[in-house]
């Protein structure tokens, strides 16, 4: 499903940033290896893995906390017990409601 909605959260709010991934017959599942990298505006990037990420029902996340306004991109990389891999890349917006340009 493509959509051309772009995520925004307000600057102190915590984000969670969630990696579902889905087999060839649709089916949810946790990977074996799963890697997470998010990079701020500055550019610097912070990669989160394994015990880093909470598994839930059929996915697993991240709560993020960020630091200041700006554009947020992220890039999830994960294996199955196959050796199957597969990476995605998504991004989201952070404004603060009282100072704004």
């Amino acid at each position: 499903m493509v959509t051309n909605s772009v995520d925004r959260y307000v600057l102190g709010t915590h984000p969670r940033i969630k990696v579902t991934t889905i087999d060839t017959e649709g089916v949810t599942f946790i990977p074996s290896e799963i890697r997470l990298s998010v990079k701020a505006p500055d550019g610097t990037i912070t990669t989160y893995s394994g015990a880093d990420l909470t598994t839930a029902s059929g996915y697993q996340y991240i709560i993020f906390a960020p630091q200041t306004v700006g554009w947020y991109q992220y890039e999830s990389w994960v294996k199955d017990g196959n050796g199957l891999e597969d990476a995605a890349t998504k991004g989201f917006e952070v404004y603060d409601l009282v100072y704004q340009d």
